[in-house]
């Protein structure tokens, strides 16, 4: 597997479909800089100074979080379905077909529904895992503190790569449904599979998009940081609210998060569903180091 082609590809197809990074900003979960400080009442000029937490009224933090809950659930819910219309457009372009907004914003309705059942079921097996593995963790502690250390260290190795792996199934699963408009049961089980018979590939593939991930982190946060200056003294300046210091600094920060975002969003789905094509599809190596012309010598 050419993961070298799959990596360039991928910047190729988001750098030229820049319409895909409408879709990208939400696929990639970036979010925005609500600036936290002014809701919390923590001073901008020293926001590290753990003492200021002192002064912050619970009933308003526990207000704040409630007031930014619908907005990640909407946020949640525009990834899934960004994120669908990502992979349709990509499957077209590859295949040479025809695409369009229009074409990628009714794959993002086709798929939704059946996405997000397949999120919530991953969500629940997750909990489920989570749970049964503290409480079991807590049961041994009352035996042995010991017992339950070392069984907390193998179970913590274990939970990696069943997450690695149950990653993986989850990132196949939803282009399985997206690609051969399956249900959600087939789309597990082919993920599985996928998985299963090709886990070295699936966990290179993981660390692949897991450092190009913290590349595009680190860009974002240089950005933000250079911005931070200029929108904490135009919000003191302004003497702004809780409320318009959020969205004067959505507003700022919305150009960093579609450009920045939106393209890391398109390349990382574009790598996932290239990388799904190449595993049920396999291209021959002649297909990506063509062989030179044979020389007839008996001439």
């Amino acid at each position: 597997m050419d993961y070298g082609r799959m990596v360039s590809r991928s910047f190729e197809i988001a750098w030229q479909y820049k319409w895909l990074w409408i879709f990208g900003m939400f696929a990639a979960a970036t979010g925005f800089n609500l600036k936290f400080e002014y809701m919390l009442g923590i001073s901008p000029s020293n926001p590290f100074d753990i003492t200021m937490m002192e002064n912050i009224d619970p009933k308003a933090l526990i207000a704040s979080y409630l007031g930014l809950l619908p907005l990640g659930i909407i946020m949640g819910l525009m990834g899934l379905f960004s994120t669908a219309s990502i992979i349709d457009s990509v499957n077209r372009i590859e295949r040479g077909g025809s695409y369009s907004f229009s074409s990628a914003f009714s794959a993002g309705v086709d798929y939704f529904f059946r996405i997000l059942g397949l999120g919530i079921i991953f969500f629940v097996v997750t909990m489920v895992y989570f749970i049964s593995v503290m409480l079991f963790i807590f049961l041994l502690s009352t035996i042995s503190g010991l017992l339950a250390g070392l069984a907390g260290f193998i179970l913590f190795i274990v939970s990696m790569v069943l997450g690695i792996a149950a990653l993986q199934i989850l990132s196949l699963a939803i282009r399985v449904i997206v690609l051969r408009s399956s249900g959600i049961i087939e789309a597990i089980g082919e993920g599985v599979q996928l998985v299963k018979l090709n886990f070295g590939k699936n966990t290179a593939a993981f660390f692949i998009l897991l450092a190009f991930g913290f590349a595009f982190a680190i860009m974002i946060g240089i950005m933000w940081l250079i911005l931070n200056f200029p929108i904490d003294t135009m919000i003191q300046a302004m003497h702004l609210t809780s409320l318009p210091a959020m969205m004067a600094a959505l507003f700022i920060g919305l150009p960093i998060t579609f450009v920045v975002g939106g393209y890391f969003g398109v390349f990382a789905t574009t790598f996932m569903t290239l990388f799904y094509i190449e595993l049920v599809e396999p291209k021959p190596e002649s297909a990506y180091f063509p062989q030179p012309p044979q020389i007839d010598t008996d001439q």
